[in-house]
């Protein structure tokens, strides 16, 4: 897989699941680059419930020094910032890069957004779009436990499914479980279906270089999930707690891996929840086509952890 990288000129690369997994694009954006290859970073204006209280992703009309591409993209900056004064992950990122990002609108239907996608990598002259996850619930057939938080990934695997057919795009997966909803078996599972599908088309580990600038970022970024990978590039082994404590995790070496995959594959033989939104009309339609087959969704524990707190408050 890393020498066909040379044969790009540009490549977009997508923290699917927000809550800071722009983060976890790093180790890509630095292999890239030692091929010669463009990048540009992007994320979900979805920051988890911890940092902002605002249940879901945030609209493109509460975000205030932006610049509108398209209905599904814009520009963002360091100063990029909610209108009640949040500054994104990818804000922050971009202050320490240095470099504009992308935000995609994760409120539109798959379809949307990756037609939105197709017409910004044409204009843009990008020819690969990476889907980065970290942690490894976009390996999810729905059936796992733990899983809790699929919406966003499923829409996003779901969108860059339907832009496999106009560009070169790959699903990147990183930390191994570091997001505490896969066990490591879990993964192993899926990796193995795909593996006999010829869907895992090669891996790459934490750089020097990557593990630095991840360090310098985390700094001001608050993440659990793309913690994992430095800990473990820094030879940490055993139970690590995050979600401040209410969950442990398992760190091991292959935390510090990124797998990619192929996103057709991996929609076809393991996504059942990318399959189920793929035609939906809005974020909200997808969720509730999630929640009526039985799945948790992060938007629904926001929403209600949101009205219980208001319900609380009002009591008080």
């Amino acid at each position: 897989m890393e020498k066909s990288f040379s044969k790009f000129n540009k490549a977009l690369l997508i923290g699917i699941g927000g809550g800071a997994d722009i983060v976890g694009t790093i180790p890509t954006k630095i292999l890239l680059e030692s091929y010669g290859v463009q990048t540009i970073l992007a994320g979900l204006p979805w920051e988890r419930y911890s940092i902002d209280p605002y249940p879901g992703p945030r609209p493109f009309s509460e975000i205030v020094n932006k610049t509108t591409i398209n209905k599904s993209l814009c520009w963002a900056n360091k100063n990029t910032k909610t209108k009640d004064g949040l500054y994104f992950s990818e804000s922050k990122v971009s202050n320490y890069l240095n470099q504009k990002v992308v935000l995609l609108n994760i409120f539109n239907s798959p379809k949307q957004i990756s037609e939105d996608l197709l017409d910004f990598c044409n204009k843009k002259k990008i020819d690969l779009v990476v889907g980065i996850d970290v942690g490894g619930d976009v390996l999810a057939s729905g059936k796992e436990p733990g899983l809790a938080s699929p919406l966003a990934d499923s829409l996003m695997l779901s969108a860059i499914n339907y832009l496999s057919n106009g560009i070169e795009t790959l699903i990147g997966v990183l930390g191994y479980g570091s997001d505490g909803e896969l066990t490591p078996k879990e993964i192993d599972q899926s990796l193995s279906l795909l593996n006999k599908n010829k869907g895992v088309l090669g891996s790459s580990g934490i750089t020097k270089t990557s593990y630095s600038i991840m360090k310098k970022i985390i700094k001001t970024v608050e993440t659990d999930a793309s913690r994992i990978p430095l800990i473990s590039y820094e030879g940490f082994k055993g139970q690590y707690p995050i979600r401040r404590g209410r969950v442990k995790v398992e760190v091991h070496p292959m935390c510090q891996i990124t797998f990619y995959i192929n996103p057709k594959k991996l929609y076809k033989n393991i996504s059942t929840s990318a399959r189920l939104v793929s035609k939906s009309k809005d974020i909200f339609h997808a969720n509730n086509i999630l929640l009526k087959k039985g799945f948790r969704t992060e938007l629904d524990y926001e929403i209600k952890t949101h009205t219980l707190s208001i319900a609380s408050n009002n009591k008080g």
